[in-house]
């Protein structure tokens, strides 16, 4: 067997070879072989075939690196019946800490990372590559994230030139946004702030377009509709959420579950003892916040404290935790509840 490692880039790739018994001679020829054929080639379906057809009929793994060009690459690969794994870069530390930066390095310790994790050492994470149809939904969700990001930076622009104006409205609401508040400041507007007021209004009707794109994509999805049962969880959140979990059955545990999020902590062990640490921040930080964000109205509009995460928040804040590291281990308890709703199929009853 063959462990080999492809170091992507948008027009070249550089792969490298080695036997997973170097003590098979045939294999050491074959991987030699491969070494010489495809020190560089390009990236893309003829290169790529040159590789699986190289490659047919011996047993293989490929590791290569996620980026920007993963995606396409992966599924070229997947079509051409090449056996493809996608490690988290953060996990590579051979490479992200290596001096030496160069493309046959990077490959060279991707075919010895592949070849270690074949003879049972789990040294990185690998990434989940999703279909068109999931990656249609991330982008519909980010789109939107990136489009509120920008009504938020406009929102403070306008009460910013607001101040430097001195307008004082008694008729703009706390939403500067708002269609009355855009309306009222534009009786006043000079220049600048009638830019902003434009901005603002095809910033909303974009969101509008794309809210609407959202309920449309996921409308006979069984998990969004388990996920929008628990109170707290919003129309883009779920959404969001949903579209990197994917599949649930990918996750062996609610301990796995909440580590995609990146809200366990960190592990640290040394001389016999293990220090509380901070959290990992793995994985996507947009579902992270999100989450935490869901977690933090799911308390603030549970009065009666029926629910298990708010009544998590209110012992750790009784014993004296400050107000983010108590939400963040709600967030985790959040996290775990969302797994086992998912699981069980059954929506939020409490």
């Amino acid at each position: 067997m063959l462990a080999i490692g492809m170091d992507v880039h948008s027009s070249k790739t550089t792969a490298y070879a080695v036997p997973l018994d170097e003590s098979d001679l045939e294999m050491c020829a074959l991987a030699e072989d491969f070494n010489r054929s495809f020190k560089n080639f390009y990236s893309d379906r003829p290169g790529y075939a040159k590789v699986a057809s190289f490659l047919t009929g011996i047993e293989h793994s490929i590791l290569i690196e996620n980026s920007t060009k993963t995606h396409e690459v992966f599924w070229m690969m997947a079509d051409l019946d090449l056996t493809v794994l996608v490690a988290h870069a953060t996990d590579l530390y051979r490479i992200t800490k290596s001096v030496k930066k160069t493309d046959q390095h990077d490959c060279y310790e991707l075919a010895h990372y592949m070849r270690r994790r074949l003879l049972g050492e789990l040294e990185f994470a690998t990434s989940l590559i999703v279909d068109r149809k999931w990656m249609n939904r991330r982008q519909l969700c980010r789109i939107y994230a990136c489009e509120s990001d920008m009504l938020s930076d406009t929102r403070r622009q306008i009460r910013s030139s607001m101040l430097l104006r001195g307008i004082k409205l008694d008729h703009v609401s706390r939403d500067v946004a708002s269609v009355n508040s855009l309306n009222t400041l534009e009786l006043v507007a000079d220049d600048t702030l009638s830019l902003l007021i434009t901005r603002a209004r095809d910033l909303k009707v974009r969101i509008h377009k794309c809210e609407k794109a959202i309920r449309k994509e996921f409308a006979d999805d069984e998990m969004f509709r388990l996920l929008y049962s628990i109170p707290g969880f919003g129309l883009i959140t779920t959404a969001y959420i949903v579209s990197m979990i994917v599949d649930i059955d990918r996750f062996e545990d609610a301990k796995m579950f909440s580590a995609y999020f990146g809200i366990v902590p960190k592990q640290r062990e040394s001389g016999g003892s293990s220090p509380h640490c901070p959290i990992t921040r793995r994985g996507d930080e947009t579902a992270r916040k999100m989450l935490l964000q869901s977690t933090f109205v799911h308390i603030k509009n549970d009065p009666d404290r029926l629910s298990p995460v708010s009544q998590m928040y209110d012992r750790l804040t009784a014993r004296g935790f400050p107000h983010k590291k108590a939400l963040t281990a709600a967030g985790n308890k959040m996290a775990k509840m969302v797994f086992t709703i998912l699981k069980t199929k059954e929506p939020y009853r409490f």
